[in-house]
């Protein structure tokens, strides 16, 4: 009965997603960072400007259970949003929230996918080859260029999808 509740919820935010995809597409960028707001709140309960503001180590931790296991779902909810307002800085022209946000879903990206099977899979793989992309020139926090280290050891990333 838990997995199906969540599973209604993952639905209903894939939807949402897709609001904010279509809004940002049709250069709605007012509408589409509402959108965003909206399910930030309603799904993580926290606005995302709150999000934009931790470090990654924060933000990772905020989004574990007991201190200890990270909860997956609203990591990968959570790296969506921030990956949209990415996309919706880029087109803005606005650099600090973009990177920002690039930073930020790039770590929850880094360290939700390893652990979770039906992540690792294309959508969720090369949104981290196209943020690694993105993020070349910037220096990355300690934790983020640690994670990405880690990351690049597993077995399903692709020995070419992360030369230096």
């Amino acid at each position: 009965m838990h997995r199906d509740y969540i599973m209604r919820i993952m639905e209903q935010f894939i939807q949402a997603v897709l609001a904010i995809v279509m809004a940002r597409k049709a250069k709605n960028f007012e509408e589409a960072f509402y959108q965003i707001q909206n399910a930030s709140q309603r799904y993580l309960l926290t606005d995302i400007a709150d999000f934009l503001k931790m470090s990654p180590e924060k933000l990772l931790e905020h989004f574990k259970e007991n201190g200890k296991y990270i909860d997956i779902e609203q990591c990968i909810m959570c790296a969506e949003l921030l990956y949209e307002t990415a996309l919706i800085g880029d087109a803005l022209k606005q650099k600090d929230l973009s990177r920002i946000s690039k930073i930020l879903s790039f770590h929850l990206y880094l360290n939700v996918i390893p652990i979770e099977k039906r992540f690792q899979a294309h959508p969720y793989m090369d949104k981290v080859i196209e943020l690694k992309h993105d993020l070349e020139n910037e220096v990355l926090p300690e934790t983020v260029a640690n994670s990405l280290v880690t990351y690049q050891k597993k077995d399903f990333c692709k020995p070419d999808s992360f030369k230096q």
